[in-house]
């Protein structure tokens, strides 16, 4: 887990102590988790999007496996284009890439609220892989847009 950071109050210092630390576990707790739920609804709405006749077609283009691991939670998700499906945990087999990234970073990504080359380039996105495969993955994305309605 991340260290906490304790909370300054203008208050006795047994009740800022006491308060603090029950603030700020609260919070960290709570956020970690619902990053987690997004992140897991995410993935559970790309693998519905992957079975569909739509699904099918965009992940038939790549037919490739792509793990996406987030450090900051210790996640590891799946999209299995050769399968059609999308799920938590490590691949079968050697993936053709593999994206590291904070998890907060890839919700922005799916959200459409950030450049992936952009957060490449300032490092908040980490390649190991296939590039090539990499940057199709957009299309397969764009291909499923309705299905997971972000």
């Amino acid at each position: 887990p991340q260290p906490l950071v304790p909370l300054r109050f203008t208050c006795p210092p047994k009740q800022a102590l006491s308060a603090s630390k029950a603030t700020v576990s609260v919070l960290y707790c709570s956020s970690r988790r619902s990053k987690v739920k997004m992140a897991d609804a995410l993935f559970s709405k790309m693998s519905a999007a992957l079975s569909t006749p739509a699904g099918q077609q965009a992940a038939k283009k790549i037919n490739e496996v792509i793990v996406y691991e987030f450090p900051d939670t210790g996640a590891v998700y799946v999209m299995d284009l050769k399968a059609g499906k999308a799920y938590k945990g490590k691949p079968d087999g050697e993936p053709a890439c593999s994206f590291k990234m904070d998890e907060k970073v890839f919700l922005e990504l799916a959200g459409g609220k950030a450049d992936p080359m952009g957060l490449f380039m300032e490092g908040k996105i980490e390649l190991d892989g296939d590039t090539d495969v990499a940057m199709k993955i957009g299309k397969v994305l764009k291909a499923l847009e309705k299905e997971i309605k972000l």
